[in-house]
């Protein structure tokens, strides 16, 4: 009985040790440099977790080749861990060869991969297979991951040149693929030994394979049905997926609309030189050019969110008080910018003790919202009881309160009665819509019913109502 005991144990411990672990990386969307770092922070974290395959799902049409040959390099650098390049809907061009860069390569039911000639849009607007200098090193590339990986380096070539034609030849179990200008050299007792060649890829076509044609072609090692049936295939039990967080997913967004965001902006920039003033047409102009040229760095900043946060509030408020004064729009933007910013940034385990005696089965979020809210309400309220009852009662000189004796001020309203419709004067500063004027010496608050009025220009009361002066240039 022991020793059967010993060998089940041995048994269990034997299949312990082939079980495998494995990380799922999926790259989807296009090729771009946001994916480029995607991956590179997907990997450093999958690693942390000192996995037996890191596995890379792909569905892409393609993208930037520079992107694609970042993402290859980065996959070439993994050197201690298997890597495995499954095949999910589609791996068209830059997705062909980041597809290659894995050790193995596996594809799903209904799948397609190849076709990856770096096309530029021509002169006429139609799109064009870009040049030798360009198709040399994207060839040198494919034929570098054939030779890494074991794929055949002759059709890894035809998904990127037109011009090749590819045979295959077969003689009992012997199996040749080659260039048909090659074949044409052959002597009529070699082409009767070889037969009819099949003709693989026709010449002015590029490569791209089904996943019944990449199976016989020796590109991939087998066809699944879903990333389960892999993980039993590979004998995967514990498994984990790297997600893209939120920058990422900003990031991704920008570069989609960047197209649109570039006519917006320089749009907006056009209506705000064509304007007097910088009005809200320049700050959508600058706002929508910035997202183009930074977003792509928002997949790097997920962690400065409540700074940005805050300083997007201070700006706001500045916007508010000295470009659209009264709006209060930019104001109240500025707040809730400014409150999410310490919503982000508070450190829920630096509650105090006493909190959680409030009850149980409150939660830790609700505690430190309560929190922050008292503590902001402390804030409001104690300047306020302090300015009011407590520097009233300090001696003189040692108040830091204004105590002039108003007996000979002079109310504005008065001034504002002096003046009559029709009086002209000069504007002091920007009417948006308002603003300050000159009026026989004496400044006075003003509003135009114009769009806006530059200073210096001359204005003209036209209406005075509620102790407001509302004028017009002139």
């Amino acid at each position: 009985m022991r020793y059967l005991f010993t060998l089940l144990l041995a048994f269990f411990l034997h299949l312990q040790a082939f079980a495998a672990s494995g990380v799922w990386i999926s790259l989807s969307g296009d090729v771009e440099p946001v994916m480029n770092d995607f991956v590179r922070r997907a990997i450093s974290q999958a690693r942390q977790e000192n996995p037996d395959y890191i596995l890379f799902e792909i569905n892409t049409f393609g993208g930037r080749l520079d992107a694609a040959f970042d993402i290859v390099d980065t996959i070439l650098g993994i050197k201690d861990i298997k890597t495995i390049a499954v095949v999910k809907n589609k791996a068209i061009s830059a997705g062909s060869l980041i597809a290659l860069a894995s050790n193995e390569l596996y594809m799903m039911e209904g799948t397609t991969i190849g076709d990856c000639a770096p096309i530029v849009q021509g002169a006429s607007g139609t799109p064009e297979i870009v040049g030798e200098k360009v198709q040399s090193p994207l060839r040198a590339k494919f034929r570098n991951l054939a030779q890494r990986n074991g794929y055949p380096e002759l059709l890894s070539a035809a998904m990127v040149t037109p011009e090749l034609e590819i045979y295959q030849l077969k003689n009992k179990d012997s199996v040749l693929t080659i260039e048909s200008k090659n074949y044409e050299h052959f002597s009529e007792n070699e082409k009767k030994v070889w037969g009819t060649p099949k003709v693989l890829v026709r010449a002015g076509e590029l490569l791209t394979m089904t996943e019944k044609e990449a199976l016989e072609f020796g590109f991939s090692k087998g066809t699944i049905a879903s990333r389960k049936a892999l993980e039993e295939k590979l004998s995967i039990e514990k498994v984990s997926e790297v997600q893209e967080h939120s920058g990422e997913k900003v990031a991704r967004f920008i570069s989609a609309i960047s197209g649109l965001l570039l006519i917006l902006g320089f749009g907006a920039l056009y209506m705000e030189f064509k304007t007097p003033g910088f009005g809200i047409f320049g700050i959508i102009g600058i706002v929508a050019i910035a997202l183009v040229f930074f977003g792509s760095q928002a997949g790097r900043i997920e962690n400065f969110v409540p700074l940005i946060l805050l300083i997007v509030g201070v700006v706001l408020f500045v916007l508010e008080i000295f470009v659209f004064p009264g709006t209060m729009v930019f104001g109240a933007l500025g707040i809730v910018s400014m409150v999410i910013a310490l919503a982000l940034a508070f450190d829920f385990t630096t509650l105090p003790a006493f909190l959680p005696s409030l009850g149980s089965d409150i939660s830790p979020i609700l505690l430190a919202l309560f929190y922050v809210l008292t503590c902001a309400g402390i804030a409001l309220i104690i300047p306020l009881v302090f300015s009011k009852y407590i520097v009233p009662l300090l001696p003189e000189g040692y108040s830091p309160m204004l105590k002039t004796d108003l007996a000979d001020s002079q109310s504005p309203t008065e001034e504002v009665q002096e003046l009559s419709v029709g009086t002209v004067g000069v504007a002091k500063t920007f009417l948006r819509p308002v603003g300050h004027a000159i009026f026989e010496g004496k400044v006075i608050d003003v509003q135009t019913l114009d769009s806006e009025i530059e200073p210096g220009d001359k204005v003209e009361v036209v209406k005075i109502q509620d102790g407001r002066v509302f004028v017009h240039k002139v």
